[in-house]
């Protein structure tokens, strides 16, 4: 007995003895009753959009290929709907996309109500299973598909006798079958505390993990971030972190837009630790012409970034890494940032070996980006920085002066740099008062005196306030 008769019979049966104000007034209703049914009526939905096995469908392909549309069955005409996202034995590509799904889909455009109620569901599944490769450039037979598919919703909605989920939620979401068909779930999707909530939502309609529908999602995500407010997009950044995570193919994309967005925001300046992990990690050191993947984003993107990288190194160099922290060199050295395209962290045993949380943090996400300064004390640390077009080193302990050098004074690809290479008299650009090449100290007035060598040699700070507080670290 059907779902519908056994409401008929019981309807019936409630009508002979009573009429309806007596019993919704006298009689209790059969809750445990209406609920097996529901559960009843969800099952035979659940049986009757069962996915055949695939030997049945192919016999139902072969016999269209040999009839024609001639006495099919109810089954075999949902079978045809089935096969359109199968890809048959022989072929390589899905049915939808050869001649034959071509005819079908044709078939089933001129098709009644009574056929297209019963192929429906079949045709909408066969619509959601096809994948982001098949539909990247939206495919002519699979817009005909939908264009079918939402032709037909409000009728087969209307006809039914009873609703159906499925189909409930395509009336609550037409956007579904629309050209754009996550954008309206895109907001719920990132601020979702579950990220299985959408697939709870759409769980009736059947959508396959493999979806175009979900990585349409994730691109409709991505795009969203270009227009997000400052504030909505810094408590998003984690999310999308996460989602780049999962989804690896879709980490580039997700970098280049939360990147060019960070650029736009008013907390350029201030370094996100973990996108910078995240970029370095995926494309390299923007530092370097050869990392090709910085080509992703624009230059003023790229240039925030170096920035960044110039700004952790410095804080570590003067702060992390430092006895105590030196204020003063670092407010002098920062002035210039606009004007860094390069820096590089060397450090001694000590801060290198040290198991500090925060040490161990920065080495974490600066591994292949750091070199081991040899030959001087446990406790000594270096950096370099590229000042326009000079090269400027200096040191953390005391007995140690400020070089500059019109090319790297060490090789590159080498991981261990002695001391020596970073301390060359003979190729030292700062001179004396007699003109003979010097290193600068850290003595006395050293602000004012530092900026008259490094603009002797070209180099002016863009900032037009110097430190506010003169050093006395002496050396």
């Amino acid at each position: 007995m059907s779902i519908e008769k056994l409401k008929l019979r019981l309807g019936q049966k409630l009508g002979d003895y009573s009429t309806d104000e007596v019993v919704h007034t006298k009689f209790v209703k059969p809750q445990r009753l209406i609920k097996t049914l529901y559960v009843l009526e969800q099952k035979f939905d659940d049986l009757e959009n069962t996915i055949p096995l695939d030997e049945k469908i192919f016999r139902t392909i072969s016999k269209l290929e040999h009839s024609g549309f001639n006495l099919f069955t109810r089954r075999e005409w949902k079978n045809l709907a089935w096969a359109l996202c199968k890809v048959i034995p022989g072929t390589r590509q899905k049915l939808i996309f050869g001649e034959i799904g071509k005819r079908i889909v044709d078939h089933f455009q001129q098709a009644g109500a009574d056929l297209m109620g019963l192929v429906y569901f079949p045709l909408l599944y066969s619509y959601f299973a096809l994948e982001d490769n098949d539909v990247k450039d939206k495919p002519a037979i699979w817009v005909q598909l939908r264009g079918i598919l939402e032709t037909h919703r409000s009728n087969i909605y209307k006809d039914l006798k009873r609703p159906k989920k499925w189909m409930n939620t395509l009336i609550d979401y037409p956007e579904l079958l629309s050209d754009s068909p996550t954008k309206i779930f895109v907001n719920s999707f990132l601020k979702a505390q579950d990220s299985n909530d959408i697939q709870k939502d759409l769980e009736s309609l059947k959508i396959a993990p493999n979806s175009w529908f979900w990585d349409d999602l994730i691109k409709s995500s991505i795009k969203s971030i270009i227009t997000m407010s400052e504030k909505e997009y810094f408590k998003l950044i984690s999310r999308f972190l996460k989602l780049a995570e999962q989804n690896v193919l879709y980490t580039n994309d997700i970098l280049i837009a939360l990147l060019e967005r960070y650029a736009r925001t008013s907390k350029r300046e201030t370094v996100h630790e973990v996108l910078k992990h995240l970029a370095l990690n995926q494309w390299g050191n923007p530092q370097y012409d050869s990392s090709a993947g910085w080509n992703n984003v624009n230059a003023d993107t790229k240039r925030m970034v170096i920035q960044w990288f110039v700004r952790a190194d410095l804080e570590a160099f003067f702060k992390l890494f430092s006895a105590t922290a030196d204020v003063n060199r670092f407010n002098y050295w920062i002035k210039f940032i606009d004007k860094i395209s390069f820096s590089q962290i060397f450090l001694g045993p000590g801060a290198l070996q040290s198991q500090h949380p925060q040490h161990k943090k920065f080495r974490e996400f600066n591994k292949g980006r750091l070199k081991e300064l040899m030959g001087s004390t446990a406790s000594n640390n270096a950096f370099l920085l590229k000042i326009d077009n000079i090269y400027v080193v200096d040191f953390s302990d005391t007995g140690n002066a400020c070089y500059a050098y019109n090319k790297l004074p060490y090789n590159d690809n080498s991981p261990r740099i002695y001391i020596g290479n970073l301390k060359n008299k003979n190729t030292v650009l700062f001179k004396n008062g007699w003109g003979d090449p010097t290193a600068l100290s850290h003595s006395g007035d050293w602000e004012s005196r530092f900026d008259e060598k490094l603009a002797e040699i070209g180099i002016f700070s863009t900032s037009r306030k110097d430190s506010l507080n003169s050093s006395r670290y002496k050396r």
